[in-house]
């Protein structure tokens, strides 16, 4: 036999018994004969289901398949699908489990599996450690002279806690177990004398915090997805600790994106998330975060699985956005008033100007639309604000019977004609609807003397403190 055949045939036969070629994982569960149980695993999330298998009469079954389970926390699940045990899953992927479901987690027994075995013994000992917590937790009526001695003990349980933690990523420091403890662990900031200049300062503090946020994690290591603890730490550093302004997450967008690039799964999901996160930001003007993301990753080719409904949306939205940032000159708007004189926003004068993009058929429209005539009538008028209704749907007519019945006669109305929309179409240009980003209605603009986006998405109340506060620091 040819020497490197044979060869071939012997590694073959390691990767075999040391199961390297695949997963077989073995199971017994005697309360649920004749039943499907499952394998899952923590995506975000979601439980995604893996594998499941139908027990025989005696309760045992096999997961098995060609390919290795990437490595990560899994969930046995029972055939409710709503009742599960995690177990631990990376190198070790020949094991067996015996499951004494009355008895979970205790009754869990892993073999072969020095790693699953580990991750089932900190289970346990967490078990035992949120009993002494919750014990604590419950006592009411503590004297005075016994509180100290109780945050003692909780002070204690931590260290213990923590020491154990230490103790295992010591061990094995490249395991899943400790990157799970990583992502868990909190920086702790130096007591305030050893600040600058001897006294707590909360810029440095804040600094601190967020500089050793990540310690220990690596961002090409796509374990993490399937975790429990990796998208609500990712999650917490964009909403409290990342300072809310865009140049500021724009940078650490950077930083995390950069550096999980070259790992394809942890690129996705982080460009995903952040994506997810600034496409529909909870604060205004942070849609630019997503047009940094657009323009940097998802237009270049970088990010590129998207779905053609995905792509279509996300490109539509990208270049809508691009349009209408905070601080850049607002789109031009040549438009026609209801009697078919031209109106050009640029052409109008005022140290502000109020852009109401709205539909007379629009339930949320008649509303708001009326209260935002009283607001500019009573006062924005005299501070020398200019508001512009444009017709966004509803009909022509329908448009101006609104506006005559209502009165709105203090303010400029102005539409884009068929033929105008017609041409746009036909030249492949962006109309208004795109330029503004017009997905619901009524959409407010504020935008200063020069024509430039103050203020975006708010309601005409905000608008008014925005308004105020410009005039007031004159």
């Amino acid at each position: 036999m040819n020497k490197y055949l044979l060869g071939a045939m012997v590694i073959l036969f390691f990767q075999i018994v040391n199961g390297q070629t695949g997963y077989k994982i073995d199971v017994t569960a005697k309360d649920f004969k004749n039943q499907y149980v499952y394998l899952g695993y923590y995506f975000g999330k979601s439980l995604p289901i893996k594998d499941s298998v139908l027990l025989d009469k005696a309760g045992k079954g096999v997961f098995k398949g060609k390919e290795k389970l990437p490595g990560g926390i899994y969930l046995l699940g029972f055939p409710n699908k709503k009742e599960f045990v995690e177990l631990l899953i990376d190198k070790s992927q020949n094991f067996s489990i015996q499951l004494d479901t009355p008895a979970v987690p205790k009754g869990l027994i892993i073999k072969n599996s020095a790693e699953g075995i580990q991750f089932q013994g900190y289970q346990n000992y967490m078990n035992i450690k949120a009993k002494e917590v919750n014990a604590l937790n419950q006592m009411q009526n503590i004297p005075e002279n016994k509180k100290k001695e109780i945050a003692d003990k909780r002070k204690k349980i931590n260290d213990e806690v923590t020491l154990y933690r230490e103790k295992i990523m010591k061990s094995n420091p490249k395991g899943l177990l400790p990157l799970v403890f990583n992502v868990l662990k909190e920086p702790i900031v130096p007591d305030g004398k050893k600040h600058p200049g001897g006294k707590f300062d909360s810029t440095y503090a804040w600094y601190f915090y967020k500089s050793n946020y990540w310690n220990g994690i690596d961002f090409k290591d796509e374990r993490l997805l399937r975790t429990p603890v990796y998208e609500p730490k990712l999650d917490n550093y964009f909403k409290t600790i990342v300072y809310p302004s865009v140049d500021s997450i724009n940078k650490e967008v950077d930083k995390i994106l950069v550096a999980s690039l070259p790992n394809p799964e942890m690129f996705k999901y982080n460009t995903s998330k952040l994506v997810e996160r600034y496409i529909n930001p909870e604060y205004m003007g942070q849609d630019a975060v997503f047009v940094h993301i657009f323009e940097k990753y998802i237009a270049t080719g970088t990010a590129n699985w998207f779905t053609e409904t995905q792509k279509k949306y996300i490109f539509d939205r990208g270049y809508s956005l691009i349009a209408n940032r905070i601080g850049d000159n607002a789109p031009p708007l040549d438009l026609i008033d209801t009697l078919g004189n031209p109106v050009s926003l640029n052409n109008l004068k005022s140290d502000f100007t109020v852009i109401c993009f709205w539909d007379a058929t629009c339930g949320h429209c008649k509303e708001v639309v009326p209260k935002l005539d009283s607001i500019y009538t009573a006062k924005w008028k005299a501070m020398g604000v200019t508001l512009l209704g444009v017709m966004t749907d509803g009909g022509l007519d329908n448009w101006k019977k609104y506006i005559q019945e209502h009165h709105f006669t203090s303010w400029i109305h102005a539409y884009q004609t068929e033929e105008e929309r017609k041409k746009d179409n036909a030249a492949g240009r962006a109309n208004f609807r795109q330029l503004y980003d017009i997905v619901t209605t009524p959409k407010l603009y504020l935008l200063d003397k020069d024509k430039k986006i103050i203020a975006k998405q708010l309601t005409y109340d905000q608008i008014d403190d925005v308004i105020s506060k410009k005039i007031l620091n004159r």
